[in-house]
């Protein structure tokens, strides 16, 4: 007579080979077996649970870093913009001082030309109208003598005080004639000094001005190299900014990077200018 083996189900043809301890042996070996089964599930079904946790945080820390990743370009690409306008901005300011200033050169040049011209024309017309009113002078003196003359001569007898008369009219003439020459000389003297005067004045005033504008650009020039120097350092600040390092994950044979971030670098992705 053979007996079952321990922890086998017998079959319907052997129960009566089994005593009841053996029964019950068998009973208990089978649910032992189960339990351990429905443990070794649920510490699976643990494990599974625990790998989707740390995969999907996993993937949430991904997506934020690749939002940070891209918050940062597109702070960068504002960032070059407004360089970029601000640029544009001085350079059209510049050209429009550069044209102002041309424009201002040309009219002081044209300014200069009309008064150099103007002084130049008034001296010519002194010069015309003196050299007139002496030949006029000598006109009428030589007509005066002529008449002087003939009535001398022709009043000869009336005697060497009438003469003297006459001549002594004549001296007085001539003293008149000769200080209305010299005041007109004095005076043309005194106006033409005047105007070399408020000449200098104005060309001086005009030197000091333009080299006043010289320095207000250069100032002007210095103040935007100075402010594109800050941009410069303020992207470059953007640019080099760098968070904590990387951290790895692993559970049961998979393993899990999570970024602490950092924003990642992706082989095939351009990197940004700094």
């Amino acid at each position: 007579m053979s007996s079952a083996g321990a922890g086998e189900i017998p079959t319907e043809g052997h129960n009566n080979g089994l005593n009841q301890s053996q029964m019950q042996a068998n009973l208990a070996a089978a649910k032992e077996a189960r339990k351990r089964s429905e443990l070794d599930a649920q510490l699976l079904a643990n494990r599974i649970a625990l790998l989707k946790q740390e995969e999907e945080k996993a993937w949430k820390k991904i997506e934020e870093t690749r939002s940070r990743a891209q918050k940062i370009i597109d702070i960068r690409e504002q960032n070059e913009q407004k360089s970029a306008a601000k640029e544009e901005f001085y350079k059209n300011r510049w050209d429009s001082i550069r044209a102002a200033q041309n424009c201002n050169q040309q009219n002081r040049e044209k300014s200069r030309a009309v008064r150099e011209a103007a002084r130049n024309g008034l001296m010519e017309a002194r010069r015309t109208n003196a050299a007139k009113s002496k030949q006029q002078s000598h006109q009428i003196l030589f007509q005066k003598k002529e008449r002087e003359a003939q009535h001398l001569n022709s009043n000869f007898e009336k005697g060497d005080m009438i003469k003297q008369k006459k001549e002594d009219a004549k001296r007085r003439l001539e003293d008149e004639r000769l200080a209305a020459l010299e005041r007109s000389r004095q005076d043309y003297e005194k106006r033409a000094a005047q105007e070399d005067l408020l000449r200098n004045r104005t060309e001086a005033l005009v030197s000091q001005m333009e080299k006043e504008e010289m320095e207000l650009i250069q100032r002007l020039q210095n103040t935007q190299t100075v402010q594109r120097n800050a941009y410069e350092e303020l992207e470059a600040a953007l640019g080099q900014s760098t968070e904590p390092g990387m951290t790895s994950v692993r559970s049961s044979g998979f393993g899990v990077n999570v970024m602490c971030g950092k924003v990642p670098m992706d082989a095939d992705e351009p990197r940004p200018a700094a």
